[in-house]
Formats: structure tokens, sequence, C-alpha cells
């Protein structure tokens, strides 16, 4: 046990130390790389009740179970760190591999895919008038009034305001090596890493009004966190988009981006939902997490993430 311990002891730190670097902006990324990977790296994955180690993934959870001075509701935040970035996945409802027939609760949608960690995506949809890229694969592509989020496959990350995908080739050239395109937005900090004070001229009002949100952020290739905002409750209102954009500057991170809420704010973490979700909700989509390994061993000494409450 002792053995066991001091072993999942010694991948955290050098976890730590990996994410230090990563946020200071390394520019080595990949297994090949990166020497910290074989330290990050377990036989079987390890589950508590906030924190994955797996085969190829990390994602530690920061919980509030109240609202406090970062933001008025309550809120998850998964700090994820992948050495590849193939890891972030999105399942979609009439994907290829689709076993589902459509839009489907995220319960079913997790353990479909086998996903270690998961929120719902941006609402794709086949006639929704987006431009979707799932997994590499360009799935449509129109110029249209959605701010994009774009995972590259070096690991980084870019949002564009459709003001500056006027046309095609523009487009075009934003699309270029994505491993992953949302569309929905709008994008939470402007292209210096600041927060936005006022989005009354970006969005319509009903979307900035208090709602429960699903958001992404980026520190650095191969960092990245998933915040999840309670909604709709009694002294869990919601938050507006200038409280998200502040929230994810003073985080540090240089992109974020606004997905799907409302009721399809859905959180799966350790085979069950957790979070504060309104009610059942189908969804088109699923942002995850991908875990190669065995199963979990819950029982597994994993001391919790600092701040986790």
């Amino acid at each position: 046990m002792i053995t066991e311990v001091t072993d999942i002891l010694r991948r955290l730190l050098a976890l730590l130390a990996a994410i230090g670097g990563l946020a200071q902006g390394s520019a080595h990324y990949g297994p090949a790389q990166f020497p910290q990977y074989a330290a990050l790296t377990a036989a079987e994955a390890v589950y508590t009740d906030s924190a994955y180690v797996g085969p190829n993934a990390v994602v530690t959870l920061e919980r509030h179970g109240q609202p406090d001075a970062a933001l008025g509701s309550a809120y998850i935040l998964a700090d994820i760190y992948l050495p590849d970035v193939h890891m972030l996945r999105t399942y979609y409802m009439d994907s290829p591999d689709d076993g589902l027939g459509g839009l489907a609760e995220i319960s079913d949608m997790s353990r479909h895919v086998g996903a270690a960690y998961a929120v719902n995506g941006d609402f794709y949809g086949e006639y929704s008038g987006k431009t979707v890229v799932r997994n590499g694969v360009r799935i449509a592509q129109f110029v249209n009034s959605y701010d994009l989020c774009v995972l590259y496959e070096d690991g980084s990350m870019e949002t564009f305001p459709h003001s500056s995908l006027g046309s095609n080739a523009a487009l075009e050239r934003a699309l270029e090596n994505a491993w992953q395109v949302w569309s929905f937005g709008p994008a939470l900090l402007r292209s210096d890493g600041t927060a936005i004070e006022d989005f009354s001229a970006i969005v319509p009002e009903f979307i900035n009004e208090r709602h429960a949100r699903t958001c992404i952020g980026y520190y650095a290739p191969g960092h990245y966190c998933i915040l999840t905002v309670a909604g709709y409750f009694d002294g869990m209102p919601g938050v507006t988009l200038e409280e998200l954009s502040r929230f994810f500057q003073e985080r540090g991170c240089i992109r974020a981006y606004n997905l799907d809420g409302g009721t399809s704010t859905h959180i799966w973490f350790r085979d069950r939902e957790i979070g504060w979700p309104v009610k059942p909700e189908l969804l088109s989509d699923l942002i995850y997490i991908e875990d190669f390994g065995p199963g979990g061993n819950e029982s597994s000494p994993v001391p919790p993430a600092e701040g986790d409450r």
C-alpha cells in the first residue's frame, strides 16, 4: 500500500510540474517531447470524487457548491491535462459509429463512448447551419453569424469572431488542421486574452441573461479547462457573459468560449452525472475525455484536488 500511495503522489507531483510548464507557454508538447508523460500514465485509471488519473489524461475537479467571489452561482471547474490532444473528443448524434439512434441523455452517450469525463457540446445538428469539425472530420461548413472555437491538431486553440469569417477563404484558413470546431459562442476573451466588459453589442439580450453555462478555456497546448455553472435554482441563478469573461481572465486562460448551456448543461464523471442538472435533457453531442485504459480503481488513495469543496 505504501508503494502504491508513493507512486500515485509521484505522478501527481509530476503533473503539477507539467501543468506549470504548460501554463508558461512551453513549446514542448506531446509524448515524444515531454519527459513527464511517462510519469503521468497508469496501468489502470484511478478515480476519486475530484480527480481522474488515467493512461492518457488527467482531470481534476474544483467544486464550488455555493456562489463565491468568482461567480455568483455554484460551479465546477475541470482542469484538464492531455499529453495528446486526440484524447479530447466529441461524439455527435449522427456519427458513423452512432448506436444510439439520435438524441440521447448524457448518461447513455457517455457510457456509449466510455468517457472518463464529459459535458454537453454546442448543439450540433445536421440542419443547424453551423460550421462543424468533429474528431478531425469536417461535417459541415457555412459562413454564418456564429463565433467559432477551433482546437487544432497541435493542441492550440483559437477563437474567431464571426465578423472575421466573412468569406469562404477566411473560413478555410481558420479550419486548416482543425481537430475540433465548435460553433455556438460567443468567444469570451479578446484576442490578447483580456476580459470583455460588455457583450450587449455582440449577442442578443436573452443570451446574456443569467443562465446555466458550459464553457471551455485554454491555457496552452495540452492544458485546458471546462467550466459548468448551475442555474435556475434558488440562490444559484446562473451567470452573465461578462462574469464568465472576468472569470477566465482571472484564471489565466488566453482563450475561452461559451458552449451550449441552459437546460443542456450536464456533467458526467466517475460513471455518473454530477453537478446541478435542471432536468433530464436529450443532447445532440458530447465533449469528452477518452479513456483507453481499464476501469478505474475507486479505492485508490489519490488526494483531492487543492481547493476542492
